[in-house]
């Protein structure tokens, strides 16, 4: 498995600035999202390109409606009561360009 240490290293920043007790923390944080991300990827099978939602919007796309995640990753997020969320990922075949406005 092949990690993006670029994206490992921006959420850690993030969540150390979300909240995380020390940049340590936030860097342990990091590497567990990605962890489990990878690994819920490869629990469902999936071998598409995937993105949350606001992922594939910063892309340039959008989720087509009523798409249904094809997996969730519960993920750790300091800045929320339970100390973590659940991610819902969409696949590439689930997204369309976002249509330029005229």
């Amino acid at each position: 498995m092949k990690y993006n240490l670029k994206s490992i290293m921006h959420t850690a920043w993030n969540l150390f600035r979300k909240g995380a007790e020390s940049f340590a923390a936030a860097l342990r944080m990091a590497w567990a999202n990605a962890k489990a991300h990878m690994e819920a990827k490869a629990a469902a099978g999936i071998t598409e390109e995937t993105h949350t939602w606001a992922g594939w919007k910063e892309l340039g796309y959008e989720v087509i409606h009523e798409s249904k995640a094809l997996y969730r990753a519960i993920l750790a997020d300091p800045a929320t009561k339970k100390g973590s969320r659940t991610a819902c990922y969409f696949g590439a075949s689930q997204v369309q360009p976002i249509p330029a406005e005229a």
